[in-house]
């Protein structure tokens, strides 16, 4: 089953297993891919969208990452056909590389506290909005923890690159596959965490993906 308006793309529901896999474990899958691409080649800070296939070559995968943007981002990006989609809508990762020495229980409890702060939402697939009522039940039902290999010179000031504990949490999105064509993904949030110890005490994102798929 799947969550569906006048567009043809829907989006699978939080409980479900897209692709053979639990939410869980597509957002682990997501942050293992965007922390292993160097800050000068990462996504993550792409105006455009020609770096959005960077560390995605692998053709067996079923499911294409779409990468977050702080500030507002609009990127151009053409992708393979028949293959879904993971939304970012509102995330966060934290990991022993950027907080040296801390334990799982501390990378947890920041991820959670940064998106219990979460207080705004909004995501468009085509011509379907989902608002912030159906988003909120997308969140991970916990943080997530798993093992994690940066590169030299990699994201989140990370300078020497090597395996790390991390901990997730967040808002994911799941589509079905993409048909062949023009597609628009469009999500916006923002958070303000004044917990002590939150992962990021600020954070808005307003990003617009122009989509080929074909």
């Amino acid at each position: 089953m799947t969550v569906r308006g006048s567009s043809s793309i829907g989006i699978f529901p939080p409980d479900s297993e897209p692709y053979g896999l639990s939410y869980a474990e597509h957002t682990q899958n997501f942050w293992k891919w965007l922390l292993s691409i160097p800050a000068s080649e990462n996504p993550i800070d792409d105006t455009t969208g020609d770096k959005c296939t960077v560390g995605q070559s692998n053709t067996n995968s079923s499911v294409f990452y779409l990468a977050e943007g702080e500030g507002k981002v609009e990127r151009t990006c053409t992708i393979p056909a028949g293959k879904g989609l993971l939304i970012p809508v509102m995330l966060v990762e934290i990991s022993d590389k950027e907080v040296p020495g801390a334990s799982v229980e501390e990378l947890s409890n920041a991820a959670k506290n940064d998106q219990n702060s979460v207080n705004s939402m909004y995501l468009r697939v085509d011509d379907k909005e989902y608002g912030y009522g159906l988003l909120s039940g997308y969140r991970l039902d916990e943080p997530t923890v798993f093992q994690a290999i940066f590169p030299d010179n990699g994201i989140f000031g990370v300078m020497e690159g090597g395996s790390s504990t991390a901990a997730a949490d967040g808002f994911y999105i799941l589509t079905e596959p993409l048909t062949a064509g023009n597609h628009t993904v469009h999500f916006r949030s923002s958070l303000l965490c004044t917990e002590v110890g939150c992962a990021e005490p600020a954070f808005a994102q307003d990003v617009l993906y122009n989509i080929v798929a074909r």
